[in-house]
């Protein structure tokens, strides 16, 4: 390389040098301009350093920089931070003397203790509502206008956000009938709504079919994506709505794809019950005790009553 090269080089690192320190001092300038809580100082004397340092200069403060940013930089992560109701409600302490001063819902509508009722309505109202179904229901049947009034405007947001709900999941899957997850999703949502008190029974019977269909085309597909539960609760809910002939096709879906599932057992046997089928009744309990399944103690004590 000769003399003059080194020159142009040397001159060209003072340039780049040059505009970059500037570049700091004008960035420095900007973010400090008009906000008395950041001191525009430092990013004078910064400036300073890397015109009076060229090279070394630079690769100090990236160096700098990212060790930093590796060992001590505690910036927040945003990402980690929730509004959500349930967060809240795990670290806030209860409030005791409230809670303590509160009587159940049946027995405020019972003994008509308006006051009372009012107070623990509001306070499940405060929080999720969709949690509390079955308690806002109850209010329903309460002679004081005002907390009927009260059940009555929460039971129309539950059905609204329950309308919104079905048509998401109908349009998922319309896109894609046989996507598991979406699926096993509203299957579940399904049940889980099913299973409160807030619809009427023409409401409650056309979901249930409404579930049924949903959990048909499941069966279709591919079966092994319908879990025991699954079968359990379209049975207890097509018993409710005294669909016995539909229930018993699901009762027989489940006996054969989940012989030895103790759930199972549970199921059959409550249906049998409740559809007053002893010879079944007594069948499947024999094949229970004869099965090698390990019987929990409430359908030990079922045994011993009726054996």
């Amino acid at each position: 390389m000769t003399v003059q090269h080194k020159i142009l080089l040397i001159l060209l690192i003072f340039l780049v040098n040059t505009l970059i320190a500037v570049g700091y001092f004008v960035i420095g300038f900007i973010r400090t301009r008009g906000n008395k809580e950041k001191k525009w100082t430092k990013y004078v004397i910064l400036s300073i350093f890397m015109f009076l340092c060229p090279v070394t200069g630079l690769l100090f403060l990236g160096l700098g920089t990212i060790l930093y940013k590796i060992f001590f930089d505690s910036s927040i992560d945003l990402a980690a931070i929730t509004f959500s109701k349930e967060r809240v409600d795990i670290l806030e302490r209860p409030d005791m003397e409230t809670e303590m001063n509160l009587v159940p819902m049946e027995e405020a509508i019972i003994i008509d203790d308006k006051e009372n009722l009012r107070q623990l309505l509001l306070t499940v109202l405060r929080g999720d509502i969709s949690k509390s179904i079955n308690t806002v229901t109850k209010a329903l049947n309460s002679s004081d206008s005002e907390a009927s009034h009260y059940a009555a405007s929460a039971i129309m947001d539950i059905m609204n956000e329950f309308q919104t709900t079905l048509q998401k999941f109908h349009a998922q899957l319309e896109t894609d009938p046989n996507d598991k997850e979406v699926n096993q999703l509203f299957i579940e949502y399904l049940i889980k709504m099913l299973n409160t008190n807030f619809l009427s029974d023409m409401e409650l019977k056309t979901y249930v079919y409404s579930l049924v269909q949903v959990c048909q085309n499941v069966y279709e597909h591919d079966k092994s994506n319908l879990k025991t539960f699954y079968y359990s609760d379209v049975i207890n809910l097509l018993v409710k709505i005294s669909d016995i002939q539909a229930a018993k096709l699901w009762v027989s879906r489940l006996q054969e794809e989940h012989p030895d599932d103790i759930e199972a057992y549970r199921c059959i046997l409550r249906f049998y019950y409740l559809t007053h089928d002893k010879e079944q009744f007594f069948h499947y309990m024999d094949r229970l005790k004869r099965s090698d399944i390990a019987i929990d103690k409430d359908l030990l004590e079922l045994i011993r009553i009726y054996s």
